[in-house]
């Protein structure tokens, strides 16, 4: 309730108590016999109720508004004249605005015929009940009625008004917390951002590192023999040049469409089985040899083909770059488990491992489809990378 809606009330509450005092004292005066100290009870028991009860001892406020019409019955019998209306029209106004409902209906349909009855009774009692005087008293049921119609309007406003409060602050703290969700929202879009950037970044430099790698480790390969050969053989020093450049304007060309779309140039013009071959024959006429074991129509999706591509390719470079190895053996093959991926070579191992780029890139590239990787020396000499990937990727 409003301030100002709550001084109107307390100056028509406290007007009418005025104008009860008034008439009381002026018609019987202020005896402690006479209804002067019901009015006194009625009025004391209401100011506790409103600056107290309702604060402290809430429990108390609806039993305090039944006492309270107990005491105007008292009054209005002792006093006999209409005037007790007025303290009802504040009790029921009272109990409307300030208390729950029902509890100000039932005050109300009590108030009615009570004051009906008690103004009767006091009338019979000094032999001046008639037809005019409960006249009056019936005109003040009147205005008792109009109070409650009036009170009871003013109550569902003040409801509604309440209710438009609450959602009010609702919407407002929805409003907030909505703030609070879409600055979070952008904090994590930013967030994935980045990370999708760094993902992409490395991706990218695993696709440049694995194409130049090969390329340029299959240059120097080429140039090497043709060293070795250019004063014996010099027309076959010059076909090694000549494949040299061939392998470089590959590498080229791979690198371009890495920048472009992230797939190996063998890729897009021939299928996977002639890709893989075209990483061997880029070493024939040097001391390495490549050799593959797979079924070549096994169909895989392109995606995972790129991956163990690129897998396979930086896998032979490793072996020949570090490893010095002479033999590649290359075997892939799908079962009941999987799909298995080994690269065996007849270097010289590695006694203390450390994965570098190449090596992380292939885990990484790996791990996006579910796979295992496995590196280890062999037994017998040589170096083995091996992938497990249980499932393939339905694409």
């Amino acid at each position: 309730m409003d301030k100002k809606t709550l001084l109107m009330l307390t100056l028509g509450k406290y007007g009418g108590y005025l104008a009860v005092f008034w008439f009381t004292a002026s018609s019987s005066g202020y005896m402690p016999t006479g209804p002067f100290l019901p009015l006194l009870f009625v009025f004391a028991l209401d100011n506790i109720r409103t600056y107290y009860f309702e604060e402290k001892l809430p429990s108390i406020v609806v039993p305090s508004l039944y006492i309270q019409m107990l005491l105007i019955f008292i009054f209005i019998f002792l006093d006999g004249s209409p005037v007790g209306g007025i303290l009802l029209i504040i009790l029921v106004a009272e109990s409307l605005l300030a208390c729950p409902r029902p509890n100000g209906d039932y005050i109300f349909f009590i108030s009615l015929p009570g004051f009906i009855l008690t103004s009767a009774v006091s009338l019979y009692t000094r032999s001046i009940l008639s037809w005019e005087s409960m006249a009056s008293v019936l005109i003040n049921c009147l205005f008792i009625f109009f109070a409650y119609g009036v009170s009871h309007m003013a109550r569902r406003q003040l409801e509604e008004r309440e209710r438009a409060e609450k959602a009010l602050e609702q919407l407002d703290r929805s409003r907030a917390d909505l703030e609070k969700a879409y600055q979070k929202l952008i904090e994590v879009s930013k967030e994935r951002e980045q990370l999708a950037a760094t993902a992409e970044r490395s991706r990218l430099a695993r696709e440049l590192h694995d194409t130049l790698a090969h390329t340029l480790t299959a240059v120097i390969v080429s140039l090497e023999a043709g060293k070795k050969i250019l004063e014996k053989e010099p027309h076959k020093a010059l076909e090694e040049m000549n494949k040299s450049q061939e392998q470089a304007r590959k590498g080229l060309d791979d690198v371009r469409l890495t920048v472009k779309a992230l797939r190996p140039a063998a890729l897009e013009s021939m299928d996977f089985a002639a890709a893989l071959m075209g990483l061997a024959r880029g070493y024939s006429g040097s001391s390495v040899d490549i050799s593959y074991d797979f079924d070549e129509s096994l169909d895989l999706p392109a995606s995972l083909q790129t991956t163990l591509y690129r897998i396979i390719q930086e896998s032979i470079t490793n072996s020949i770059r570090h490893g010095q190895a002479n033999n590649i053996a290359v075997r892939l093959h799908l079962n009941e488990q999987g799909l298995h991926l080994d690269v065996e070579d007849d270097g010289k191992g590695c006694t203390n491992l450390i994965e570098g780029y190449g090596l992380q890139g292939i885990r990484e590239r790996a791990a996006a489809f579910g796979g295992k990787v496995f590196f280890q020396n062999r037994d017998d000499g040589g170096f083995q990378v091996s992938l497990l990937l249980e499932e393939l990727p339905n694409e």
